[in-house]
């Protein structure tokens, strides 16, 4: 076993980290903070008989993005999230988990209401402050991150699923083993390091071989579904309206239930009294579109104006649209702080786009591969005459000096991402590529291991669970990439 995590050093450090990133919850509240805006009607991709939606891949992504948010100090914006391809460890954390739900449903494992129920049940999020779970929050929390329950109780019943499957992964550890990931664990490099840059501009555009990425990956550039609409808008005029009929509306039916604050209690009328005016507004101009539907569809009343929506235009009521027929006039529905109707006259379906259609999305992926390519041709030849920066001793877990390194080589967010590839390696000098237009060199100097008896029993649990998810997971990636071999794997995710 000692030979066996020799050999798999690199996929041990990264066990480490990965091993810390609870994805189960972690990021639950803040659904929609890094929303995609698309069509939620439309899958990710499809593994086998599984789909990955877009409201599954956002959560996802939202759970990676806070991690890594955590671990860089809070400094990481979209922006860095994206040279980080943060994204794509969201999609393919998915697809793997997706390759072994189809598994372990082939093997027979399945999951039980109760099952589902428990797990329901224990979320803290919905929750009341005495800790039982609330039903009403539990809605108004999936409704508000545009969730249904059956689609949020079918993620529980698959992550049920998984968990059972991954009962057979674990294998218990040895003494000589946690000694040998407390080596690792625990190991100081001091690095010298310089940084290289290269700029896209300097690239010659080959016709041909931009070509080629089209035609290797033309499905992947289509059309959006065009509906072809005529619209009515309505709209809040933002009156004035006086206490006694807001609180009047406030007080009717079950009204004041739409008013909780973060713990689930009802807020008083008084506290909740500009929310309530724009929602009567909203109720007032619902009463006056109802009345244009009718005119309207009687021909009383002539449309606003024609346009041109796609399958990014979530403010519309995108599903009912592809179901109805041409000609047919929708009920009023939200419009942003207004309402709208629209009447469907044609739907322009998806097709692969021309190549002259798709030259300007090929073009950066195009450029993107040819700088990392260039990127890493300088980077090799630049490392037979190393000349760097020393900046003194380092472990996995060290927060950027600012002395040392200024945030215009590296900010926070790259400095974890550098430090994790650093000791990743098995290589005594190498490089770094964060994006395709910068790189950093490194040079270990010298290395020293910060560890005692004293250390090794503060860590000592933490390093049995980490042993174990790295033998599991070596194990689990083992017969993920069986298990591509199996089960088809489609994606239709371009990026942001």
């Amino acid at each position: 076993m000692l030979t066996w995590m020799q050999h798999h050093k690199k996929y041990l450090i990264v066990t480490i980290w990965v091993s810390t990133i609870a994805f189960v919850g972690a990021g639950f509240v803040g659904w929609g903070a890094y929303d995609f805006n698309l069509n939620r009607n439309s899958s990710v991709a499809v593994v086998g008989n599984e789909k990955i939606g877009y409201g599954e891949f956002n959560i996802r992504y939202n759970q990676i993005f806070n991690y890594y948010n955590q671990i860089s100090n809070g400094s990481l914006n979209e922006e860095s999230a994206k040279k980080l391809g943060l994204e794509n460890v969201a999609l393919n954390s998915l697809i793997e988990d997706k390759l072994l739900l189809n598994f372990a449903k082939d093997l027979g494992l399945n999951s039980s209401e109760n099952e589902i129920i428990q797990k329901l049940t224990d979320t803290r999020y919905f929750q009341n402050p005495v800790g039982d779970f609330n039903k009403t929050l539990y809605y108004e929390i999936l409704n508000a991150n545009n969730f249904t329950p059956k689609d949020y109780e079918t993620i529980l019943s698959n992550e049920v699923i998984i968990e059972k499957l991954g009962k057979i992964f674990n294998i218990p550890s040895n003494e000589d083993e946690l000694k040998m990931l407390a080596a690792s664990y625990f190991m100081q490099d001091s690095l010298s390091i310089a940084e290289i840059n290269y700029d896209k501009k300097n690239i010659k555009i080959n016709e041909n071989d931009l070509k080629k990425i089209w035609i290797e990956h033309k499905e992947d550039f289509k059309t959006e579904k065009i509906y072809e609409i005529s619209s009515y808008y309505l709209f809040s005029e933002n009156k004035k309206i006086n206490d006694s009929e807001l609180e009047k509306f406030y007080n009717e039916g079950n009204n004041k239930l739409n008013y909780r604050d973060e713990n689930g209690k009802i807020i008083d009328f008084k506290s909740a009294r500009d929310k309530i005016s724009r929602d009567y507004e909203l109720a007032q101009l619902k009463n006056l579109a109802n009345i244009k539907f009718l005119e309207l569809k009687n021909n009383k009343e002539k449309f606003q104006k024609d346009e041109n929506i796609s399958n990014l235009s979530v403010y519309y009521p995108l599903e009912v649209l592809s179901k109805i027929k041409n000609g047919d006039i929708l009920r009023p529905v939200k419009y942003k702080d207004g309402y709208i109707i629209v009447r469907l006259n044609k739907i322009n379906p998806i097709r692969i786009k021309t190549f002259e259609e798709a030259r300007s999305e090929v073009l950066p992926i195009y450029l993107s591969n040819e700088a990392k390519k260039n990127l890493e041709r300088e980077a090799k030849e630049k490392l037979k005459n190393f000349s760097g920066v020393n900046i003194g001793f380092v472990s996995r877990d060290s927060l950027r000096d600012g002395d040392k390194i200024n945030d215009k080589m590296l900010n926070d967010a790259e400095f974890s991402y550098f430090l994790m590839n650093v000791f990743n390696s098995d290589q005594n000098s190498s490089y770094v590529i964060l994006n395709d237009s910068k790189a950093i060199l490194y040079k270990i100097n010298k290395q020293k291991l910060d560890i005692n008896s004293n250390k090794l029993k503060q860590y000592s649990l933490m390093l049995k669970q980490n042993l174990q998810t790295l033998k599991a997971n070596e194990i689990k990636q083992e017969l993920i990439e069986e298990l591509k071999k199996v089960y088809p794997i489609k994606i239709y995710y371009k990026g942001k």
